[in-house]
């Protein structure tokens, strides 16, 4: 099975292709404010440089948040119109998880955190479990110091997404036991997603059922008054 995964949950877009168990190739580009002028062609570029036609592919994936609204809807009409075209299904995976399973062997408690404005981060927390990192928690859009004071219950704490290098001296000086974020886990990866929608991950739908996960309404609904 070949499998096309995008993400543009946050400030880096990315596709991948996974099959034959493993990542075989993979592009990113980081500007979320470009998203929907790189997207189409990235993709289209990355196809064409490893000689895969989008009638190759037998299933997309696509992370579906939380993070920037406009990101995630770049991406997920991106993932809609081609597996539509193609009459495909899409796996459908939220973004923590996806951050969470950048980990792939048994150890420290994952805390993936991702950039929510105002000292508030999406997050979950997530513990080993039969092969993946699971989340334990719900799905939660946070205040910095309510997440402290869960992580209280936690012992040897990972962070991982584009918030965690912000926040880790307030979660250290706030006695949380965790170690320093990686540099290289700030963003989520579309090959870990193809990874995650090869192992069943999230929810296989068509693309009419595709939406995107959100925490909280936008900003300009918002505005306007609207929940």
């Amino acid at each position: 099975m070949i499998i096309l995964g995008i993400d543009t949950s946050c400030e880096q877009a990315s596709c991948a292709i996974y099959s034959d168990d493993c990542i075989q190739e993979h592009r990113s580009a980081v500007d979320k404010r470009k998203h929907s002028e790189t997207l189409m062609p990235m993709i289209d570029t990355f196809l064409k440089d490893i000689g895969i036609s989008i009638k190759d592919i037998d299933l997309f994936a696509v992370s579906s948040g939380p993070g920037s609204f406009t990101g995630l809807r770049i991406g997920m009409a991106a993932i809609k119109g081609m597996a539509y075209s193609l009459n495909k299904q899409i796996a459908v995976i939220k973004t923590p998880d996806v951050l969470a399973n950048y980990y792939c062997i048994e150890g420290d408690t994952i805390c993936p955190v991702t950039d929510a404005r105002n000292n508030q981060v999406y997050t979950a927390v997530y513990k080993w479990n039969n092969g993946f990192y699971r989340p334990v928690t719900d799905y939660i859009g946070i205040k910095i110091e309510e997440l402290a004071g869960i992580l209280k219950n936690y012992e040897k704490v990972k962070f991982c997404g584009d918030a965690s290098i912000k926040h880790y001296e307030f979660f250290r000086d706030n006695n949380i036991d965790c170690t320093e974020p990686d540099l290289d886990k700030l963003f989520p990866s579309a090959g870990v997603l193809g990874r995650l929608a090869a192992a069943g991950f999230g929810d296989i739908v068509s693309p009419s059922e595709a939406v995107p996960f959100y925490l909280r309404v936008s900003q300009a609904e918002r505005f306007h008054g609207k929940s």
